[in-house]
């Protein structure tokens, strides 16, 4: 479990010790949801947040949150007024059950009776398609009674039924809606397993023969050194070239993807089928036709028909791999790497990332943050197998890629971890590195530093608005890192940067990383679509 305690949680963080599950301290709630979020991806079985009542319930939202639009398996726990207590207090009351239900699957408060079988429906329920967190709020004196039990819980069981195979009319329809198509689009989501899918993934894909895109939650579930792979949609570097591409399509056929994925409305207004375990329908939208149950299945009948040709040319897709590139490199940006940007203001994004790439095994996970950085390290980072890549998607939360590497090392020890980050980002959940380095997480930590909020300013600059409340002054993170007992390095060359990265590795220790970005390249990769 990850968290913070508070005097009305201690009873239930010492009941957890004596049972022999292990809690690790966070410096903040959102870091120990973040953490449990990310832990609970890897995994695909629910990981454990833990906090006390009111500030550190609210602290927690922002993880919840996140994983509620990243579809992850979670259960927070938070502290609660006192049953005895609650009908004459105020102080530290609020009503969670209110806060936490908007962006759970459910959120319960312990009453005592039947605990047990009611934590069990709670597992199993995050792990329901789609999956999600669940809260559980348990009261101060609720922790310290016995179990009434009215049922026995080893009567609810833990794994909820998988979902059905879908019929073979079904898969007929859907089979010649893709057989129709002139120029087809294959997009791979967050829907998909990242454990069972990824063959299935690959058949279908080379069946059909069309173009294939990930979203940043489902990157590596295809190999993006395959020949059929062209990039990774969804509001990132280069969007503007991708939608339009998309544009040209007839029909997006759309694996695992999730619409809470889309910044834009693009699979409202292209022609989008779904192919996933449950309906993709939300709010007024409606996809026009749908394949849903076990996607494996699915995407395996599917790969056993013939398709194409189809209209997609060798010279469309010469023209976007150019058109691709020269918008990630910033339009007018030099293209040798040995002098990647003026150094007088940094180095270029999209070098260091790829420099990143090269000094890397294939089993790296990589968790890349939130803001410009997520837009040209998803894009530019090369992931070749699954469950390599994790960021924060759907909420797009700043300060998760620090806790998602510290779940990702301690979920898999033995793989190499690298953290992406923003100065901004950064600045958010520094103070965990002690975290790190008490618990003795050891992984790679490069910081991006352009001392400013680059995304934003470039939103600011193309809406016209002048330069505002977007730029920070200077701050030495590296001698940050290492007033909280982590290895540090300010590097401002490619070359410096690959011999602090190969010195951090050696070492095995948690390590930090600040590189000066060049913030001019995001312009242009903030480009806006002709297709909005």
């Amino acid at each position: 479990m990850f968290g913070l305690p508070g005097g009305e949680i201690l009873d239930f963080i010492e009941a957890a010790r004596k049972a022999g599950i292990e809690f690790i301290l966070v410096r903040h709630e959102a870091v120990a949801a973040f953490m449990a979020d990310a832990a609970g991806q890897i995994a695909r079985t629910p990981a454990v947040c833990v906090s006390t009542l009111g500030p550190g319930a609210m602290n927690l939202t922002l993880g919840v949150a996140n994983a509620y639009l990243d579809r992850s398996p979670l259960i927070a726990i938070t502290a609660a007024m006192s049953t005895a207590t609650a009908p004459y207090a105020t102080h530290q009351q609020l009503d969670l059950n209110a806060v936490f239900r908007p962006f759970t699957k459910q959120t319960i408060t312990l009453d005592g009776v039947n605990t047990a079988a009611t934590v069990r429906r709670a597992w199993r329920t995050t792990l329901e398609p789609r999956f999600g967190p669940v809260h559980l709020a348990l009261p101060s004196d609720v922790a310290r009674q016995p179990d009434r039990q009215a049922e026995d819980p080893a009567m609810v069981t833990l794994t909820p039924d998988a979902p059905p195979a879908a019929s073979g009319d079904a898969v007929a329809r859907m089979a010649g809606e893709i057989a129709r198509a002139k120029r087809p689009v294959l997009i791979f989501g967050v829907d998909l397993n990242p454990y069972t899918d990824a063959p299935a993934v690959r058949r279908f894909a080379e069946a059909v023969g069309a173009p294939v895109f990930v979203t940043p939650k489902a990157k590596g579930i295809f190999p993006e050194d395959h020949p059929l792979f062209y990039g990774v949609c969804s509001g990132l570097a280069a969007d503007a070239v991708i939608v339009d591409f998309l544009a040209k399509s007839d029909l997006l056929i759309g694996a695992g993807f999730d619409p809470v994925e889309s910044d834009k409305v693009w699979h409202q207004t292209m022609k989008l089928v779904s192919i996933a375990p449950v309906t993709i329908a939300a709010g007024d939208y409606r996809p026009p036709l749908e394949l849903t149950g076990d996607v494996t299945a699915s995407l395996t009948k599917l790969a056993e028909r013939s398709y194409g040709p189809f209209d997609w040319t060798r010279d469309d897709e010469v023209t976007f791999r150019q058109e691709l590139e020269w918008t990630l490199r910033g339009n007018s940006r030099p293209s040798n790497p040995a002098h990647p940007a003026d150094p007088a203001y940094g180095l270029s994004a999209l070098e260091v990332t790829r420099c990143l790439r090269d000094l890397f095994p294939p089993e790296t996970i990589v968790t890349t943050d939130v803001g410009s950085i997520k837009s040209i390290v998803s894009q530019a980072w090369r992931s070749t197998r699954p469950l390599t890549f994790l960021e924060s998607n759907g909420l797009s939360a700043m300060g998760y890629s620090l806790p998602a590497a510290m779940a990702a090392k301690l979920a898999m020890p033995d793989r190499p971890v690298l953290c992406t980050i923003g100065d901004g980002g950064f600045s958010m959940v520094f103070a965990d590195l002690e975290t790190c380095v008490r618990r003795r997480i050891p992984f790679v930590t490069v910081v991006y530093n352009d001392s400013a909020l680059s995304l934003i300013q470039v939103a600011q600059a193309r809406r016209g608005h002048p330069d505002y409340g977007v730029r920070y002054g200077p701050v030495d993170f590296a001698a940050a890192s290492a007033a909280l007992g982590a290895w540090s390095r300010r590097v401002s060359t490619l070359e410096e940067l690959a011999a602090a990265v190969r010195e951090a590795r050696a070492l095995n220790v948690p390590a930090v990383i600040e590189v000066p970005i060049d913030p001019s390249e995001y312009h242009s990769h903030a480009a806006p679509s002709r297709r909005g």
